[in-house]
């Protein structure tokens, strides 16, 4: 288990980047752990900390939108697989199904 908060913020960043989430399961005890450092120090360890915690929370809110992004796309994937929504003259939407080939070109 990782000594320090800086060197479990680090830990925490570095999994998060290498996407090994399962990881985040072990850290994120391992940071309540250490919290009293977070509580006393000097102003210089307190100052780095705050640094490594907000490169650590700006990674952490990149892969959160990576993975809505992501998760978007598998929506929009799947719906395409259902057909092509258009619209009418009035306005109705319309789903064209998808056709799947009756033969295949060998």
């Amino acid at each position: 288990m990782p000594g320090s908060a800086e060197t479990v913020l680090q830990d925490l960043r570095k999994a998060v980047m290498d996407g090994q989430y399962a990881q985040l399961a072990v850290l994120m005890p391992a940071l309540q752990d250490v919290e009293a450092d977070f509580r006393s120090g000097d102003l210089v360890t307190l100052r780095s900390l705050q640094a490594e915690a907000e490169r650590t929370e700006a990674c952490l809110q990149s892969a959160l939108s990576g993975v809505r992004a992501a998760r978007r796309r598998v929506v929009e994937v799947a719906e395409a697989a259902k057909g092509l929504t258009t619209y009418d003259r009035v306005g109705h939407k319309a789903t064209v199904p998808t056709v799947t080939p009756t033969s295949r070109r060998v």
